[in-house]
C-alpha cells in the first residue's frame, strides 16, 4: 500500500465513528431482482464551482422530479471526502481521475461516472501566477524556482504539463508543498511564495489583487477535468445503477439550465461555492458539459503521469476507472 493510501485508511478510520450513524441511517440500494425502483444517493462535493448544475437540480426540484433522494454533502477537504467514501458514508463524490486512481489502487474499487467540468479547455481555469511586482515573464524563469502546489494531486499533474508546455524541462520544475489552496494564495500574495498554482477562483483572485498569470489551461487539451465517481459496490446494486442513471439525466438538465444564462445563477455559486469578495459580481460563472466520460487519452495522461512519480503500486487501465451504465 502505497503512503497515500496508508493516508487515506488511518483518515477513513479516525472518521469512521463519526460517520457511522450516517452510514446506517442512510437508504441503500434495493435488491438486485426485478426492475428496482432508484435508490437514494449520498454525493459529497467541495465548495467549488464544479457542482453547480446538482445544486440547480437541488434548489429547482429536478432531483425529486426524476423520483430521486439525493443528499449533497459538502465537505472542507478532499481527504475528508475520500475518507467518508471509504467509510461508507457517501456513494459517489465530486473529483478527479488521480484521486478515482489512488482510491482504486489503494484496494477501493470507483468508477467515473461522467465529467462534470473541463470537458473541453474552456471550462473550468487552472494557472501558474507569480507574486505581486515579480520580474519573471515566462515560465522559463520559473526553472529552478519553488512553486507553491499541492503534491501528488491532479494540481501537480496540471503544474507539469504547464511547465513542460512552456519549455521547462522536468528535473528544473520543482516544487513547494503547499496543500491548502487559501494558505498557498495568502503565501504567495505576501509574497512568501516566488509563484503558485492556483485553481479558480483564487486564479481570478490572485490576478485582480496584483499576481500575474504565466500560463493556464484554457488552450489545447483540457487538463484539469472534474469527474463524479462513485463506488464500484453502489454501481454494480441494480437500485444503485438505476440511480445513477437518472442522475445522469438530471445533469444533463441542471447543466443545460446553467448554460443557457451562467450569470443568473451566480447568487448559488456565491453561496454554494463561497466566492471571495472581491470576485461576487464579477466572476464568470463556467458553462458545463452534458454527461460524459473521459477520454481515452485524458485518462491514460494521468495515470502515466502517476507511474512517473511512484503513485501507484499496480497497473490502472481506462476500462478499471470508467462505468460503462448499467449492466444490460
Amino acid at each position: 500500500m502505497n503512503r497515500t493510501a496508508r493516508k487515506m485508511v488511518v483518515t477513513a478510520l479516525c472518521l469512521i465513528l463519526a460517520l457511522s450513524m450516517a452510514a446506517c441511517t442512510a437508504p441503500t440500494p434495493a435488491a438486485n431482482t426485478g426492475s428496482p425502483a432508484p435508490a437514494a444517493i449520498r454525493i459529497g462535493a467541495l465548495p467549488t464551482e464544479d457542482s453547480l448544475p446538482l445544486w440547480v437540480a437541488e434548489r429547482d426540484g429536478l432531483f425529486a422530479k426524476a423520483g430521486l433522494t439525493v443528499t449533497i454533502t459538502v465537505f472542507q477537504s478532499a481527504q475528508e471526502r475520500d475518507a467518508a467514501l471509504t467509510a461508507g458514508a457517501i456513494d459517489g463524490f465530486m473529483g478527479d481521475i488521480i484521486a478515482a486512481s489512488l482510491l482504486r489502487d489503494g484496494g477501493v474499487p470507483v468508477k467515473i461516472t461522467t465529467v462534470m467540468l473541463g470537458a473541453t479547455a474552456k471550462e473550468g481555469r487552472f494557472g501558474i501566477v507569480v507574486k505581486p511586482g515579480s520580474t519573471v515573464k515566462d515560465l522559463r524563469g520559473l526553472a529552478g524556482v519553488p512553486i507553491g502546489t499541492s503534491t501528488a494531486t491532479i494540481q501537480e499533474y496540471i503544474l507539469d504539463k504547464l511547465m513542460e508546455a512552456g519549455g521547462v524541462a522536468p528535473a528544473d520544475v520543482k516544487t513547494e508543498p503547499t496543500p491548502k489552496v487559501p494558505v498557498r494564495y495568502e503565501l504567495l500574495m505576501s509574497g512568501k511564495l516566488a509563484a503558485a498554482a492556483l485553481p479558480e477562483p483564487f486564479l481570478s483572485l490572485a490576478q485582480v489583487s496584483g499576481a500575474k498569470i504565466l500560463a493556464d489551461d484554457t488552450t489545447g487539451a483540457n487538463i484539469s477535468q472534474t469527474v463524479l465517481i462513485f463506488s464500484e459496490k453502489y454501481l454494480k446494486d441494480a437500485a444503485g445503477s438505476a440511480a445513477v442513471q437518472k442522475l445522469l439525466g438530471v445533469w444533463n438538465e441542471g447543466a443545460t439550465l446553467v448554460n443557457k444564462d451562467p450569470n443568473s445563477f451566480r447568487s448559488l455559486l456565491v453561496d454554494k461555492a463561497r466566492l471571495p469578495e472581491p470576485l461576487k459580481s464579477t466572476y464568470a460563472v463556467n458553462t458545463y458539459p452534458m454527461a460524459q466520460l473521459p477520454t481515452e487519452n485524458a485518462v491514460g495522461s494521468v495515470v502515466a503521469w502517476m507511474k512517473t512519480k511512484s503513485l501507484l503500486k499496480g497497473e490502472i487501465g481506462y476500462g478499471d476507472l470508467t462505468w460503462s451504465g448499467p449492466a444490460k
